[in-house]
């Protein structure tokens, strides 16, 4: 067997919810169960307790589109004589838990990843894999995946001098992670949104389609009457004011880079576009950025060195505090202001990924409004007034909290200006959104499920739908520190008895391939590696009887019930104490690479 999380249900979700899930999925168990062979209970191990897997409940469609796969999921868990209970939990409660080991109820996290422009580099997402980011840490690795051998591998890609040679080390990190199937694949995600085509003229979609995480659309489209651009979100983006605090990538994405600006970033086509400034890599150590001389902050201040310099600082300050989710690892030498518009980033190891990762995430800050409000001192606790002193095309003049943000239109933005004033409109359900959308009382609509883009196209006059398959996927995130999926052989089987074609078919129409590769990235991503390198589940409708072989062959049996149990000798202890880190006795590597979990 090769070893390599369980959690209270806080979410305060209704009943029904999970009724509903229970009941689509839960006949087609019972058939399943006791299909196996009837081996003498003194012949095996302990048998498996009910499996907890939980998704997010509150991010608009595509929380529509994780209620649509669950069942299957749980169906194809179900067939390997394991009970399954799936648990919906908000967003925010559900990767503050995993983030701090506080979940251990947990086994699976149904998961999915924003597309991200800066996601074509899979460095943020394979880093959520990294062995000192695991346990209770507050730290990204909310698998609690523990492997030397992949940390190795992913620190070492960074390091590497040229791109031709960081990406054969991607491809080494990605495939050794995919043989373990420490987190597994289900299908491209999908960016769909709507509008109202008798209203707006729409810009701007291009391959990254109607969704937060592809900001030109918001700065190409324009209203065909006078009057303010009404786009429907899902409430996260307008819960606070310290919009570095965000746990979810939409809001993050929105505040980022359609109210503040990187200094450049992909367009819609996923071309690079210099927003604030030019950047010239100098070297896999030295970066150079040279900011435009209009380049300039909604208050009508100059963008600056300092600010850039700041910025990065703040992340830094940040991410230490546990307050900005998602700031990385970056092995600064130094970031220096040169002079007014110069900034000089430097890397104490070669560090290829920084500008089209790092660089590209990030909006700038205005240093002196942070300062004002107690930022610096601390990260997480500050609140920032309106009008929001902002890089962007965007200026937010006002937030009422859980129901919209307001912003006018920035003139003094290098790339980009908006048309109208734009007021991103809070819907607590899509439903909600797409009444709205038909009412004509919002003017867009994003991230919507694929069901509903169905009903737009289908019923909803004047309006229309679009869908882009994109580089990331629906994950299943397993809790590899914790039985039994700290089992690699039980992940496999659950990828196994996955029947993908179904899946597809009931969530998206068939509009996307399933996904057969345990990789963390979709097939669509720019650097997928090649198939032969990579650890391929058995067949995208299910394999039932490969899936089961799987776990016989390492000693795991079943109960004349069908129950399934685990091997007489195995260790089901958690490979750390609640409440702890990996230690250097367990994993040497942590000493060997200088690591701190």
């Amino acid at each position: 067997m090769a070893a390599h999380s369980k959690q209270a249900d806080d979410s305060g979700e209704s009943i029904d919810r999970r009724t509903v899930l229970q009941a689509l999925s839960g006949a087609a168990a019972v058939g399943l169960a006791g299909c196996s062979g009837d081996e003498s209970s003194a012949d095996l191990g302990e048998r498996v307790s009910t499996i907890q897997m939980e998704y997010w409940s509150d991010y608009g469609g595509f929380t529509t589109t994780q209620e649509q796969m669950a069942p299957l999921i749980r169906q194809g868990i179900e067939g390997l004589g394991a009970e399954v209970d799936v648990v919906p939990k908000d967003l925010g409660t559900q990767t503050g838990q995993m983030a701090n080991d506080e979940n251990r109820d947990n086994n699976i996290s149904f998961t999915w990843w924003v597309p991200a422009a800066d996601r074509l580099d899979p460095q943020e997402l394979l880093n959520n894999m990294r062995l000192d980011w695991a346990g209770a840490n507050g730290k990204s690795n909310t698998s609690n995946y523990v492997d030397c051998e992949y940390t190795t591998r992913l620190i070492e890609q960074t390091e590497a001098e040229t791109p031709e040679e960081r990406q054969d080390g991607l491809h080494e990190t990605i495939a050794y992670m995919s043989e373990d199937c420490a987190i597994d694949n289900l299908c491209p995600v999908a960016n769909i949104g709507a509008w109202r085509t008798d209203m707006v003229e729409i810009d701007g979609v291009g391959t990254g389609g109607l969704a937060r995480s592809n900001a030109e659309w918001i700065f190409k489209s324009e209203l065909m009457e006078d009057g303010e651009l009404i786009v429907g979100i899902d409430p996260i983006a307008t819960e606070t004011t310290n919009w570095m605090t965000h746990t979810a990538s939409m809001p993050e994405a929105m505040w980022q880079h359609m109210i503040h600006s990187p200094i450049h970033k992909y367009n819609e086509d996923y071309e690079v576009v210099e927003l604030l400034g030019s950047v010239d890599v100098v070297d896999s150590r030295e970066i150079v950025v040279e900011l435009f001389d209009d380049a300039a902050f909604t208050n009508g201040d100059p963008v600056t060195a300092e600010d850039v310099k700041f910025t990065f600082e703040q992340i830094l300050r940040g991410g230490d505090a546990g307050a900005y989710p998602g700031a990385a690892p970056v092995p600064y030498d130094a970031i220096e202001a040169v002079d007014e518009q110069t900034v000089r980033f430097t890397f104490t190891e070669p560090y290829i990924p920084f500008a089209e990762t790092t660089l590209m995430r990030w909006g700038i800050l205005h240093k002196e409004s942070f300062e004002e409000v107690g930022a610096v001192e601390s990260p997480g606790d500050a609140s920032f007034e309106t009008p929001i002193v902002s890089s962007g095309p965007l200026e937010v003049t006002s937030i009422e909290q859980g129901q919209r943000v307001v912003t006018e239109p920035h003139d003094g933005h290098p790339q980009y200006e908006a048309a109208q004033p734009v007021i991103f409109e809070a819907y607590r359900n899509e439903e909600s959104m797409i009444n709205a959308l038909q009412a004509g009382e919002a003017h867009i609509g994003v991230e919507i499920s694929p069901p509903n883009a169905k009903r737009v196209n289908e019923e909803i006059e004047n309006t229309e739908a679009r869908f882009e398959g994109t580089h990331t996927s629906y994950n299943l995130q397993y809790v590899c520190h914790t039985a039994p999926c700290k089992f690699t052989e039980f992940r496999k089987a659950v990828g196994a008895s996955v029947n993908r074609d179904q899946l597809v078919s009931t969530a998206f129409d068939g509009r996307v391939e399933p996904d057969m590769f345990p990789t963390y990235i979709s097939e669509n991503h720019p650097m997928f590696p090649p198939e032969d390198m990579l650890y391929e589940h058995p067949d995208s409708s299910g394999d039932m009887e490969a899936a089961r072989a799987m776990l016989e062959e390492e000693g795991w049996g079943w109960d004349s019930d069908g129950n399934l149990h685990y091997p007489q000798d195995a260790d089901l202890e958690p490979l750390w104490p609640e409440g702890e880190v990996p230690s250097a006795e367990q994993f040497p590597c942590i000493e060997e690479l200088g690591l701190d979990p």
